[in-house]
């Protein structure tokens, strides 16, 4: 290229070939400055997170150890709280990031209670994807129960219209409660028909759905989380629970409402599961918001990438996570400091 303007030079006066070089290296320098390069040094950021404790926890609190490990003194924070309150943080830059999974960002962009407005357009973009396609959605009840009403799948359940006490998770908690619209959905339902066929919506978490459903007081929980989880391990050592199978079908509807993938929970997974059972999984990433700077977003998602064995190590949760899948954040599109990582590490164009 250099030589080609050489050439094409010596048919201009030495005036005509100093100014287009100028040009030349005038447009070399808007190029650079185009690619801010990124400042050694420690970040110091809060994660606006779920919940303190389970599963969720585990992945910002995993985060946050890669970027102590790769950035000395750095101060960062994963801040307890929940998923609409952490968008909220986000649009309104008093956090530059937080911890959702791929549902929230949908459900904001798309103006969808509790969000009172659409999000504008880029107001949220991913960081990285630190725990892909992990949280399973799982429907299970008491075996007495299903044996009584002739129940073998989720759609017996709604066609037979059966009244039960089922468990859909708090009003705050959108992954649950979107799952569970989202199921209903399929069947032209909501939530208020359960209840008019007698059903009573029990508005408890996880933990506490298992000690009703442990007492005999609860007949359904739908929730979702790892494999295998704990809690549900426990519950079926103590009383005699199944799962409630969905069709491929429903399946794949839940999936395209919420923007998932179909995976399988394999046979055998608990000790009480007899076949494979097709379920939307979801995974959860770190996405910032504008306060969120170019030189923060690169060193979160380079730390992740650079202890990836370590952050995998930390707990069972955290097993399926990998470089490539890093980038992969669903519908979002990436901040521009997370994607100039990714492509120096090749993982995107």
């Amino acid at each position: 290229m250099f030589n080609a303007l050489v050439r094409l030079g010596r048919s201009f006066n030495r005036r005509s070939l100093g100014a287009g070089l100028l040009t030349v290296v005038l447009g070399t320098g808007a190029a650079v400055a185009a690619t801010p390069q990124v400042k050694d040094g420690p970040v110091n950021v809060t994660i606006a997170g779920y919940s303190s404790g389970g599963q969720v926890a585990v992945f910002g609190e995993g985060v946050i150890d890669a970027v102590r490990r790769n950035y000395p003194n750095s101060s960062i924070i994963y801040e307890p709280g929940n998923p609409a309150g952490g968008l909220e943080y986000l649009r309104t830059g008093r956090r530059p990031f937080a911890l959702e999974s791929i549902v929230e960002p949908r459900m904001a962009y798309e103006g969808r209670a509790p969000f009172r407005s659409a999000y504008p357009e880029g107001s949220i973009t991913g960081v990285l994807n630190g725990a892909p396609d992990v949280f399973a959605l799982k429907v299970y009840a008491r075996k007495q129960f299903l044996d009584q009403h002739g129940i073998t799948s989720f759609d017996d359940l709604m066609e037979k219209e059966v009244p039960m006490r089922v468990s859909v998770n708090q009003p705050g908690n959108l992954w649950a409660r979107e799952h569970v619209r989202a199921l209903l959905s399929y069947y032209g339902k909501s939530m208020k028909d359960l209840e008019s066929w007698g059903g009573t919506l029990v508005p408890q978490p996880t933990g506490a759905s298992n000690d009703l459903m442990r007492d005999g007081r609860l007949d359904v929980i739908i929730t979702g989380g790892a494999t295998p989880a704990g809690s549900i391990v426990e519950l079926g050592s103590v009383q005699d629970i199944a799962f409630i199978p969905l069709s491929r079908k429903l399946a794949e509807h839940v999936a395209k409402e919420l923007g998932l993938k179909v995976g399988v929970i394999p046979a055998g997974a608990y000790g009480f599961q007899k076949q494979d059972l097709y379920v939307p999984f979801t995974s959860f990433i770190i996405v910032a918001g504008p306060e969120a700077t170019y030189d923060d977003a690169y060193k979160l998602a380079k730390s992740v990438h650079d202890q990836m064995d370590r952050y995998r190590s930390l707990h069972p949760a955290l097993g399926q996570a990998s470089r490539e899948r890093l980038p992969d954040v669903g519908d979002l599109k990436l901040h521009p400091g997370a994607a100039a990582f990714y492509r120096e590490a090749g993982l995107i164009e």
